[in-house]
């Protein structure tokens, strides 16, 4: 792995062990409260994890601007593994501030669609290599 500075990788994993602490935590709460009908836990972290990547931006670049440990531990780790759905929500972000709409919405459909047909192909291939017979 040419290129990856040690430190950045440690951070990025550091983070995502919390991040993914906390998602659990939030599924278990739900699950506890009984909170069913839709994917309602994953809709609260998808939403929570685009609600503080949109602040931590502003957070990074103005106050910790040159900062590549903490944006790698917070942004890359920390929501990462709490939902990589926040990254998804900051790219478009990005195409949209930049009046390219098109490309945005785009981007939406076709993570949508290929998403969701990706694990209809996984679950299709999944049946067939482990329930055939």
């Amino acid at each position: 792995m040419t290129g990856v500075r040690l430190p950045l990788l440690f951070a990025a994993m550091a983070g995502g062990a919390f991040g993914a602490g906390l998602r659990y935590l939030v599924g278990a709460l739900f699950v506890q409260r009984h909170w069913y009908g839709i994917p309602a836990a994953t809709f609260a972290v998808n939403a929570l994890g685009c609600f503080l990547a949109g602040g931590l931006i502003v957070w990074l670049d103005t106050r910790l601007s040159g900062q590549p440990l903490l944006r790698n531990l917070l942004m890359v780790g920390f929501l990462g593994g709490l939902t990589t759905f926040s990254a998804f929500g900051v790219e478009v972000w990005q195409l949209l501030r930049a009046d390219r709409v098109g490309v945005a919405a785009m981007t939406v459909a076709a993570h949508v669609i290929i998403g969701v047909a990706a694990v209809a192909l996984g679950w299709q291939l999944g049946r067939w290599l482990w329930f055939r017979g």
